[in-house]
């Protein structure tokens, strides 16, 4: 199975070549043709799609675990990249980096100077648990379904410095239900409040401002991971109230792969000390004299020589969805969801995971076909019927995700539907 879906994979790849040239000799014309076309219309959404180099027939369904980046967000980056090696200089463009984190800063919804850009959310994550001053006996507050890039730093912290980490199963019937186990847990030891914005197994929604308003009124501090959303639906980080935001730039934001952005509070940027340090965290050392002071923003959080054309390429992408506008693509993915669960209901012996309640879920939707092997379904999804998703072993549920992006169509849901009813016949 795995050798003839590989000459199968390599056939495509093969054959696409001329569309990928096509393609990538139009990508000048891609703003003034999207301009010229009514919005939300099924040509508009058939533009976007041709600006991706995923191929015809293949309709990819996890950028909840890596986006797909636009072609002429990879030819910025490999045009810069070559720059970059025939004019090799240390450093980087000080006026680029700001304007990549002006954008960054907008995507969240937040001051630039609170704004640090990272190489993952889960680089942004360990900043944020290994920066915070605590000590042996002080208690996290989690979910259980947390990805790896929060569960293992949290873990990783309990076992090296001796904090206490508790974990609540979410409420898939109230959202307002997380809220209360979260506050089940709180006493006078607990300092953090740590969970997903939208969790990885489910695609939930947490109440954001519900749980910061609970952990303010108790003297503790709030972050939260944003994998799941930036550059799938709005963020207002301020209106949130969160002390922390991680976010990632390679998934639903479309960017180079290991690129990432972490808002900080400005009253806490003493109180989250960086970990690890270099050149632009600090606006001054003296070996001579043992002095340093830190960047006064959050700019102390970035640290030594980086790929510049990342960022660039980071860049672009944000300008590429702000474009189309986060708020467009939230509701185009939510139609697309939401056509998908319901229909889901409808399929004999399959059950939806993600929550009941409509305000809860998102463009992220898992399910299961109880009594089939989860991990043999998805391969059959994705080796014969190029249906790529994502099993979620997680928390041990045992399902398999599907995330709804602005490059997949109804004609896509469609099928998805006819191959998951496909595998439940069986």
């Amino acid at each position: 199975m795995q050798r003839r879906s590989f000459f199968k994979s390599l056939a495509a790849a093969v054959g696409s070549s001329a569309w990928l040239l096509q393609k990538t000799s139009q990508a000048g014309q891609f703003p003034a043709a999207l301009e010229a076309l009514p919005k939300d219309s099924t040509a508009y959404w058939g533009l976007i799609k041709k600006q991706f180099l995923l191929p015809e027939g293949y309709a990819y369904f996890n950028t909840g675990g890596l986006g797909a980046s636009p072609y002429h967000v990879l030819e910025e980056t490999q045009n810069m990249m070559r720059n970059l090696e025939i004019y090799p200089a240390p450093g980087y463009d000080p006026e680029l980096w700001a304007k990549t984190k002006g954008l960054a800063a907008q995507l969240l919804g937040a001051p630039s100077d609170a704004v640090a850009l990272t190489n993952s959310t889960t680089e942004g994550n360990n900043i944020i648990v290994n920066g915070l001053p605590l000590a042996k006996g002080d208690e996290i507050i989690t979910s259980t379904h947390e990805h790896v890039g929060l569960s293992i730093p949290l873990l990783n912290l309990m076992q090296r410095q001796g904090v206490v980490i508790k974990v609540f199963d979410p409420d898939l019937k109230r959202g307002p239900g997380n809220v209360e186990r979260i506050e089940r847990l709180i006493n006078r030891r607990t300092r953090l409040i740590f969970v997903s914005h939208i969790t990885c197994t489910v695609g939930q929604l947490f109440p954001e401002k519900a749980i910061a308003d609970l952990a303010h009124s108790k003297k503790i501090l709030f972050a939260l991971d944003g994998a799941q959303v930036a550059g799938n639906m709005p963020i207002d980080v301020l209106r949130y109230n969160s002390d922390f935001y991680a976010a990632g730039g390679h998934k639903w934001v479309l960017g180079p792969k290991r690129t990432g952005m972490l808002y900080v509070k400005k009253e806490h940027l003493d109180t989250l000390r960086p970990i690890n340090v270099g050149a632009y965290s600090a606006d001054g050392g003296d070996l001579k004299n043992l002095t340093m002071d830190l960047n006064p923003t959050a700019q102390r959080y970035e640290y030594a020589t980086q790929n510049s054309a990342l960022y660039h390429g980071l860049g672009k992408a944000i300008e590429f969805i702000t474009q189309i506008g986060i708020e467009r693509i939230w509701q185009h993915n939510r139609l697309l969801a939401e056509k998908l669960y319901t229909d889901l209901l409808q399929i004999p012996g399959v059950e939806a995971l993600s929550p009941a309640e409509e305000e809860f879920r998102t463009s992220l939707i898992t399910f299961r076909i109880p009594g089939k092997d989860y991990r043999q379904v998805a391969n059959y999804l994705i080796n014969e019927r190029q249906l790529r998703v994502r099993i979620v072993s997680e928390a041990q549920l045992e399902g398999i995700r599907v995330s709804v992006h602005l490059y997949n169509d109804e004609e896509e849901i469609d099928r998805l539907l006819q191959g998951i009813a496909a595998a439940a016949s069986v």
